[in-house]
């Protein structure tokens, strides 16, 4: 049995050399030993941390990898460095890694601290949102609706929307929602519309509650402006000018 003092030294050791203790570390474990530390919060844990998670990614780890990509992304317990995050995710995206294929195809299509490349965007989204990652889904749904990134493509939209509107996803339901209200690749249905913005709605999304407050203020003002109402004490802009006229 060792002494405490034993074990509070070795511990004092341990944390003044982060990286001579990874190195210590099969791959695995210095993951599990990172997400343990991870969940203190403080400064000192989280430069820890992000030793060992990058100690597991250079080891081959696949969590070692996205969670050291997640760091650099953020700034969290490191100097943010997104273009180092990018290649980190790239490790852990060919290794198949749903998230890190969906967080690397999201930086590409808006060039968020990359350089744009919107058809391996679509191919790392695509293989995410086939494994059926609802934001993978919504976001390519999205990109093809909007055809900004991508050239537009409705069949494309509806496909990918309503993998995500399947699992609930509000930002999905309210897309769609504008599609049968516009008439976007589909015939344009009132009600189908109205349904959807419903099931937005439900969930909060200040611009579903806007959406849906337009569908039915002509049969239901008082509703339509308690609608309003709500929106614009979520901070909507559109809700708060709508209620100002």
């Amino acid at each position: 049995m060792k002494h405490p003092l034993t074990i509070a030294l070795m511990s004092l050791a341990l944390a003044a050399t982060p990286l001579a203790a990874a190195a210590q570390l099969s791959p695995l474990k210095a993951v599990a030993a990172a997400d343990d530390l991870v969940k203190s919060g403080d400064a000192a844990s989280l430069d820890e941390a992000f030793a060992l998670y990058l100690s597991a990614a250079e080891g081959g780890a696949v969590w070692g990898q996205y969670n050291a990509a997640e760091m650099l992304y953020e700034g969290r317990g490191v100097a943010q460095d997104r273009a180092r995050a990018a290649k980190l995710y790239g490790q852990a995206a060919d290794q198949d890694n749903l998230w890190a294929q969906y967080k690397l195809g999201l930086m590409l299509m808006k060039g968020d601290g990359v350089a744009p490349q919107p058809s391996r965007a679509v191919t790392l989204l695509d293989a995410a949102a086939m494994k059926g990652n609802i934001w993978a889904n919504y976001e390519l749904g999205d990109a093809y609706l909007q055809g900004q990134a991508i050239p537009r493509d409705l069949t494309r939209a509806k496909f990918y929307l309503e993998r995500a509107a399947e699992q609930n996803n509000a930002w999905a339901l309210l897309r769609l929602g504008e599609m049968y209200r516009d008439g976007l690749g589909v015939p344009a249905s009132p009600a189908d519309a109205t349904v959807l913005f419903e099931q937005a709605a439900v969930q909060k999304n200040g611009f579903a509650l806007v959406a849906l407050a337009r569908m039915i203020a002509p049969k239901d003002a008082a509703r339509a402006r308690a609608l309003l109402a709500e929106a614009a004490a979520m901070g909507n802009a559109e809700a708060q000018a709508a209620l100002a006229e």
